[in-house]
C-alpha cells in the first residue's frame, strides 16, 4: 500500500508540473477506479485520491466537485480510520477550505473547529497538520473582518511552524497573510516588520515553483499597492499569475489577480494596460461564473469605463 501511494504522488506530482489540467484531472479519476478495483487495502488509497480529487477541484474552482469529492474521502474515514483520527481531521480541513471560498464561512469554521478538536485529543498539537488549520481557520475570520481572531490564530500557527525545517514557503505565505491583516486593522509598523520577515522567507525557498507560492506572492502585491508602491504591485502581481496559471490555469484566483493589476494600472494612469488586465479578469468570470454574476458585470463595467477613458 505504501509503495503504491508513494507512486501515486509521485505521477501526480509529475503531472502537475507537465502543466496539462486536463490530464491531471484524468489521472486522479483513472487512479480511483483502479483502486477501487483492488480488494485488499484500497480504502486508505482511496480516500487520498479523493482527497487530493477534491483540492484539485477547489484549485480549479470547481466547488461543488471538490466538496462531492470531499464528502466521498470523508465517508471512507468514518468506517476507518475512524472519526478521532489525524487523517479524518485533515479531510475536514481540506472540505472547510472549499467552503470558505464559497463564502459559507459558519460550515468553514464549524469543520475547522471539529478538526482543531480531532488533532488536540489526538496529541498532535505540535504537527503542520494542526497550524494548517490555524492558517485556514484565519482566512476566514479575515473575510469576516475578525481581525483580532485571524492575527491570534496566524501567530499561534507561525509559532509552530518557524521551528518546523521544509516549511519555509509556510513561513513566508503565513507572514503575507499577517501583513494583510495588520495593514487591514490600521497597524502600520506591524505590517511593515511581518513584510520584511516575508521577503527574508521566499528569499530562502529553494523551490519557488510551488502551488503555495502565487498566493503569497499575490497577498504581498496587495499590501505594496495599499503602501502605494505601484511598480513592485505590478511586479509582484505578475509573478503570481504566473504561476496561479502554471499550476491551476486560468481560475478564480487568475481572475482576482488580473483585476487588482488592473486597478494598479489605473492608478499609474495606465488606462490601456488596465482595459487589458480588467478584459483578463471578465473572461475568466464568464467562463467559470457566467454572464450574469456579480464579478462578470463589475468587470464588465470598468472595461468600458477604462475604454472610454483611453479613448479606446
Amino acid at each position: 500500500m505504501g509503495n503504491r501511494l508513494e507512486a501515486f504522488y509521485g505521477d501526480l506530482d509529475e503531472k502537475y508540473l507537465q502543466g496539462d489540467l486536463t490530464a491531471v484531472e484524468r489521472f486522479l479519476l483513472e487512479s480511483i477506479r483502479q483502486a477501487e478495483k483492488t480488494p485488499q487495502g484500497s480504502r486508505d488509497e482511496l480516500i487520498a485520491i479523493y482527497n487530493e480529487l477534491g483540492s484539485f477541484y477547489r484549485g480549479i474552482s470547481r466547488y461543488a466537485q471538490s466538496i462531492a469529492a470531499f464528502e466521498k474521502a470523508r465517508a471512507l474515514a468514518v468506517l476507518d480510520p475512524g472519526r478521532d483520527s489525524g487523517q479524518y481531521a485533515t479531510i475536514l480541513n481540506n472540505m472547510a477550505g472549499t467552503c470558505r471560498l464559497t463564502k459559507d464561512y459558519d460550515t468553514a469554521i464549524a469543520l475547522f473547529r471539529e478538526a482543531e478538536g480531532i488533532y488536540r485529543r489526538a496529541g498532535l498539537q505540535d504537527t503542520y497538520a494542526y497550524a494548517s488549520v490555524l492558517n485556514n481557520m484565519a482566512l476566514v475570520y479575515r473575510e469576516a473582518e475578525q481581525y483580532p481572531e485571524a492575527i491570534g490564530c496566524l501567530k499561534q500557527a507561525l509559532g509552530m511552524i518557524e521551528n518546523m525545517p521544509g516549511h519555509m514557503h509556510e513561513v513566508a505565505v503565513t507572514y503575507n497573510n499577517l501583513t494583510a491583516l495588520y495593514s487591514a486593522a490600521g497597524d502600520r509598523m506591524q505590517a511593515m516588520q511581518c513584510l520584511q520577515r516575508a521577503l527574508q522567507a521566499f528569499e530562502k525557498c529553494s523551490d519557488e515553483e510551488n502551488v503555495h507560492y502565487a498566493a503569497g506572492l499575490n497577498s504581498l502585491a496587495a499590501f505594496l499597492y495599499a503602501e502605494g508602491d505601484c511598480e513592485r504591485a505590478i511586479a509582484v502581481y505578475r509573478k503570481s499569475a504566473k504561476y496561479t496559471l502554471r499550476f491551476f490555469g486560468e481560475n478564480i484566483e487568475y481572475g482576482i489577480t488580473c483585476q487588482n493589476m488592473s486597478h494598479v494600472y489605473e492608478k499609474m494612469g495606465r488606462k490601456t494596460d488596465a482595459a487589458a488586465a480588467i478584459e483578463r479578469a471578465k473572461k475568466v468570470y464568464e467562463n467559470l461564473l457566467g454572464p450574469e454574476h456579480e464579478r462578470t458585470r463589475a468587470a464588465e463595467d470598468d472595461l468600458q469605463r477604462l475604454r472610454k477613458a483611453s479613448g479606446a
